[in-house]
């Protein structure tokens, strides 16, 4: 018995092929990121760290790694 390649079986074809191709996942919410600068109130405390990252328009502040100071985007 020969099987009919219809409507339905096309769709569910489609339906595999934009499932492989989409990349999945949940996302809660935007990759983070960090911006070290050379230059700051590292290595003193993290708090003068995190208060300069917001002075400079970095509202979620920062901290000190090294002798860095990264301020979180």
């Amino acid at each position: 018995m020969a099987i009919s390649f219809n409507r339905v079986h096309f769709f569910i074809a489609l339906l595999c092929i934009a499932s492989i191709l989409t990349p999945g996942g949940a996302i809660d919410s935007a990759s983070p990121w960090i911006y070290c600068i050379g230059k700051g109130p590292c290595p003193n405390k993290d708090q003068d760290c995190a208060n300069y990252c917001a002075k400079s328009k970095f509202p979620k502040g920062g901290k000190c790694i090294a002798s860095y100071c990264c301020c979180n985007g």
